[in-house]
C-alpha cells in the first residue's frame, strides 16, 4: 500500500511539474506575441490575464495606466469593467435560484408591483428573471436616452437611485413582446438587481461581496460608487465623442461625472486577473450548483452580436470550440473576458481607451487564444 501511495505521489508531482513547465512555456510565448502586437498599437495601455487549465493565473501588461503621469500599467491596475459587472450579478441570481428565492420563469410582477411606478415599465406584467437575464424584455436602454445623457452631466455628484435610472424608460414603447426577440439592455439588470435586493433585503453590492468575491477569493474588485478610486488607470475617450469626450478623470483624480450611475448595468471597478479567475470558476460550475449550468448556457440568438445569449453569458461557436464570456464598455475603457471550454483556460483583457482610432489592437488580441491552444495541444 505504501508503495502504491508513493508511486501516486510521484506521478502527481510529475504531473504538476509538467503543467508548471507548460505554463512557463506559454507565458514566454504570450509575452513574445504580445510584444509583436503591442509594437503595432497606439493604445495607451493594456492588461491581459490568463488562467491556465490548472488554475494558475498570470497577468501581462504593456504601456501606461496614465500617460501624462508616466505611470505604467501593472497587474494591480484597476479599470472600469463596464457591462462585465453583469457577470457578477448573474452569479448572485443563479445562487438565489438554487436556493429557491428566485424563479426563472415566474412573472416578477407580484414582487415588483409593490413599487408604485412599476406599471410604467414597458412589458411590466410579462417580465421574468429569465427574460431579464437573456435580454428578451423589449425594454429600451436608459443610457441611450438623450435626456439622461444631458442630466448625468448637470449634477456630477448626484447619487442616482435605481428608480431614477428606470424613469428614463417609463411609458416607453416596448421594442418587442417579452420572449420574442433579443436586444441587449442595461435596464434589464437594473430591474433584476432591484428584485434581488427586494428578496434578500440587502444591497446588491453586499450580495456580490458575500456570494461572489468572498466565495471566489477575489480581492481587487470594488463597487463603482463614487468619482475617485485608488490605483485606477486613466481612461482615454475620443476628444470627438459627443457625450463624454477626452479623459475620464481630471487632474485631481476625479471622474467628470459620478460613475455610480451605471449601478447594476455594470458598476464594478476590476482587474483582469480577478475577472479571468471568476470566469473560469463560473463556467466550470464552481460558483453555483453545476446542475444549473444547463439553464445558464441555454441561449437565444444574440442577433448582430453573434452567437447566443444565456443567463448573463455570451456563447460563441468557433473552430476552437465554444467560447463563453462577456464584454464591457465604459467611456475610456474596453473589457473582454473569454473562456475556452474545450481547453479549460480563461483570458481577460482591458485597454484604457475607447477611442476607435487607438483600438486596432482589439483585432489582434483574439490570436492569443490560438497561440495558447497550440501549446496545450502539443
Amino acid at each position: 500500500m505504501k508503495k502504491i501511495l508513493l508511486i501516486l505521489s510521484v506521478l502527481f508531482t510529475i504531473s504538476i511539474t509538467a503543467q508548471e513547465s507548460k505554463n512557463d512555456e506559454l507565458s514566454g510565448i504570450i509575452n513574445e506575441k504580445l510584444d509583436a502586437i503591442w509594437e503595432e498599437s497606439n493604445a495607451p495601455g493594456i492588461s491581459i490575464s490568463v488562467v491556465f487549465p490548472n488554475g494558475e493565473a498570470k497577468t501581462f501588461t504593456r504601456g501606461y495606466a496614465n500617460v501624462e503621469k508616466k505611470i505604467k500599467m501593472s497587474a494591480k491596475t484597476k479599470m472600469l469593467g463596464g457591462s462585465t459587472g453583469k457577470v457578477f450579478y448573474s452569479v448572485v441570481a443563479l445562487q438565489l435560484i438554487e436556493e429557491g428565492k428566485l424563479k426563472l420563469d415566474e412573472p416578477i410582477y407580484n414582487v415588483m408591483s409593490e413599487y408604485s411606478w412599476f406599471d410604467k415599465i414597458p412589458n411590466a406584467n410579462q417580465l421574468t428573471v429569465r427574460s431579464l437575464m437573456r435580454h428578451e424584455t423589449g425594454i429600451p436602454r436608459y443610457v441611450f436616452s438623450e435626456k439622461f445623457q444631458t442630466d448625468v452631466l448637470k449634477d456630477v455628484d448626484k447619487v442616482w437611485k435605481p428608480e431614477e435610472l428606470l424613469s428614463y424608460v417609463f411609458d416607453a414603447k416596448p421594442e418587442f413582446e417579452v420572449g420574442k426577440n433579443f436586444a441587449y439592455s442595461d435596464t434589464n439588470y437594473i430591474i433584476l438587481c432591484m428584485l434581488i435586493e427586494k428578496v434578500t433585503g440587502n444591497y446588491i453590492y453586499e450580495e456580490v461581496q458575500k456570494r461572489v468575491l468572498d466565495k471566489a477569493g477575489l480581492k481587487n474588485v470594488v463597487p463603482q460608487t463614487s468619482r475617485t478610486y485608488n490605483n485606477i488607470a486613466q481612461g482615454y475617450n475620443a476628444d470627438s465623442d459627443p457625450f463624454y469626450p477626452g479623459l475620464q478623470f481630471n487632474k485631481n483624480g476625479k471622474s467628470n461625472y459620478n460613475l455610480q450611475f451605471e449601478w447594476a448595468g455594470g458598476g464594478l471597478v476590476i482587474t483582469t486577473h480577478d475577472l479571468a479567475i471568476l470566469g473560469k470558476k463560473i463556467y466550470e460550475g464552481k460558483m453555483f450548483n453545476a446542475s444549473l449550468l444547463k439553464e445558464y448556457f441555454k441561449g437565444v440568438s444574440a442577433g448582430n452580436m453573434g452567437g447566443t445569449w444565456g443567463l448573463g453569458v455570451h456563447i460563441r461557436d468557433t473552430p476552437n470550440g465554444k467560447i463563453y464570456g462577456h464584454r464591457g464598455f465604459m467611456p475610456g475603457y474596453v473589457t473582454n473576458m473569454m473562456y475556452y471550454a474545450k481547453y479549460k483556460f480563461a483570458v481577460c483583457y482591458q485597454i484604457n481607451t475607447s477611442d476607435r482610432t487607438k483600438m486596432s489592437i482589439m483585432r489582434q488580441l483574439p490570436t492569443l487564444g490560438s497561440v495558447i491552444i497550440e501549446v496545450i495541444d502539443k
